[in-house]
């Protein structure tokens, strides 16, 4: 059975928006756009021992396939969470 995520709110800060301009030429709105509100994102949770949980969070950027990084911002409405980093698969 797949796992999906709804994310109400996706929080990313300027050291992340810089990091994903950086590395991919994304923006923090192309980011939140395929996640912020979408509607059947499929999911797994992961445990990094260092960062703690996590969503792995399967999207499409930009026609291309991605993963987006996302930690539970505790919120106390839920569904919010931060942005920890995205990645498109193809590269």
């Amino acid at each position: 059975m797949r796992r999906r995520l709804w994310v109400a709110q996706l929080w990313i800060s300027e050291r992340t928006a810089a990091k994903i301009n950086g590395a991919h030429q994304l923006s923090a709105e192309e980011v939140r756009d395929a996640v912020e509100c979408v509607a059947g994102l499929e999911f797994v949770w992961h445990l990094d021992e260092a960062r703690g949980e996590r969503a792995i969070v399967s999207t499409r950027i930009r026609g291309r396939s991605a993963l987006a990084v996302l930690y539970d911002a505790g919120h106390p409405l839920g569904d919010v969470y931060w942005l920890g980093s995205v990645y498109f698969l193809d590269e």
